[in-house]
């Protein structure tokens, strides 16, 4: 895959069992696999293992950490990442030679092709119809959310929904297909995903649902400024039978104890123990070096101006970071300046790349925020809808009931210049480092102007897409011309 990309395999990693978080355990070519209901199941376990898996440098991991938080004015790169290409994207001076670029590339289209294959065979498999149907709309939704990622991280990508198994010139010079194109399809895979159930049992945690397809799709339309689309689509995903609501707590959003909770509409799954990679590392990295008993890599650290947009009475800021530890092995208090707290595992400090916290890919409060910025803009100018919506947020941000107006934390009498910037800040301060700051700097025109408030003067128009990879040009010259400025 990785020296000829274009060249989809005809082998296929899949899963022996059914649980998302197993690790794939054997490798069947297509023409011996796609024969029973178990094997479909499989495969489409597989997506979900290339596409979600958080062990080490993957893409719902420190890969996404690195490629599209690093340049933001959110994040840095701390002073003991010694990788070139990450302190390359911290500065803004990435080339189309950045390896970690390359990698998100290619994990991208590493899962579209298991997605590809899926489609295409579990058709054909003799089994029950219903869990057929679902299985092929599970492959749809998690397809249409990487084509999602890469339509708006590269702008015109490749648009691939077969898999390849020809050795030939057209199989292998794939064109970069229109944004409209691939937006398009990203559209009909998630329509097609609405279709799946509403929930799940506990053995199917983590799985797509009807409701984590409505909620990317209104994203897509509030990506797109097709506002009342995006309305209405958020109006689905809150009025719809899926049980979602804000936890009581911001807190508990970032516990493993209430993973999969109300608020997750869909989640990277973490699993650290078993030794199988699947561990949320981004603990690890962010914790500060030096507190005896804790293990920890330091590299990745918030800007001042991350810190400083919270407010004391604000929970979301001691959730987000943390200015003090106590050692598990002397007892001592030990402060230092504000890391990043969201991902700490308690219950793995002596070992956090085994952390069982999931990442968030999206959750309920990201939806009613969509709701409140797309019906000011489809009104210009907030509605008592939108109001409720942005309230309920910023409630549970200062320990009030969400459903219970109070006029000491709600807003209220803006315009609609006031009410979208005071939207932008929640959607800033509520979802700090779940990779959205860099998809919202650019939506919203602010990529340049908000990276240089904090010292990264070296951002430019040409930020705001990401650089085809050079590695890939190499292999398929139909990808040029590559994005304005790279």
């Amino acid at each position: 895959m990785k020296k000829l990309f274009y060249l989809f395999a005809v082998t296929l990693i899949l899963v022996s069992c059914t649980k998302l978080e197993e690790t794939p355990d054997s490798i069947l070519t297509t023409g011996q696999f796609y024969k029973t209901q178990a094997d479909a199941i499989a495969a489409v376990n597989s997506i979900y293992q290339a596409a979600l898996n958080p062990g080490g440098l993957k893409m719902y991991n420190r890969l996404f950490l690195q490629v599209i938080e690093y340049p933001t004015d959110d994040v840095i790169a701390g002073q003991r990442v010694t990788e070139i290409a990450a302190r390359e994207l911290s500065a803004m001076t990435q080339s189309t030679s950045n390896l970690r670029i390359e990698q998100l590339w290619q994990q991208h289209y590493t899962a579209i092709d298991r997605a590809n294959i899926a489609i295409d065979n579990i058709p054909s498999i003799d089994m029950d119809p219903t869990l057929r149907t679902r299985l092929v709309n599970e492959a749809k939704f998690l397809r249409g959310l990487l084509y999602f990622n890469l339509v708006r991280l590269w702008g015109e990508v490749p648009l691939i929904l077969h898999q390849t198994t020809s050795l030939g010139k057209d199989a292998i010079q794939v064109k970069r297909d229109l944004t409209e194109n691939v937006y398009a399809q990203v559209i009909a895979d998630l329509t097609d995903a609405e279709k799946l159930p509403a929930t799940y049992g506990a053995a199917d945690a983590g799985r797509a649902t009807g409701g984590a397809a409505k909620a990317i799709l209104a994203k897509l339309y509030l990506t797109r400024e097709e506002w009342g689309k995006a309305s209405s689509k958020s109006l689905e995903v809150i009025q719809g039978p899926y049980g979602y609501a804000l936890f009581d707590k911001y807190a508990d959003v970032f516990n493993v104890a209430t993973k999969n909770g109300r608020e997750h509409i869909f989640s990277a799954q973490c699993q650290g123990e078993g030794g199988n990679d699947q561990g949320n590392r981004m603990g690890t990295s962010c914790t500060p070096v030096g507190i005896p008993g804790i293990a920890a890599a330091g590299t990745d650290e918030p800007t001042e101006d991350a810190y400083n947009i919270f407010d004391a009475n604000d929970t979301r800021r001691d959730v987000t970071f943390f200015t003090s530890l106590v050692s598990p092995k002397d007892g001592k208090t030990y402060t230092f300046a504000p890391h990043f707290r969201k991902y700490w595992d308690q219950s793995t400090i002596t070992n956090p790349t085994k952390s069982n916290q999931n990442v968030p890919v999206i959750r309920f409060a990201e939806v009613l925020l969509i709701y409140a910025e797309a019906l000011n803009e489809e009104n210009h100018g907030p509605t008592p809808e939108a109001y409720n919506a942005i309230n309920q947020v910023i409630r549970r941000a200062y320990g009030k009931p969400v459903n219970i107006p109070d006029p000491t934390v709600d807003l209220a009498a803006l315009d609609y210049s006031s009410f979208k910037e005071a939207v932008y800040l929640q959607r800033r301060k509520e979802l700090m480092l779940e990779f959205q700051r860099w998809f919202d700097l650019v939506r919203t025109g602010r990529m340049i102007t908000e990276t240089h408030k904090v010292g990264k003067s070296n951002a430019s128009e040409r930020n705001y897409l990401l650089p085809v990879p050079q590695h890939d040009i190499d292999l398929n010259p139909a990808l040029l011309p590559n994005n304005k400025g790279w």
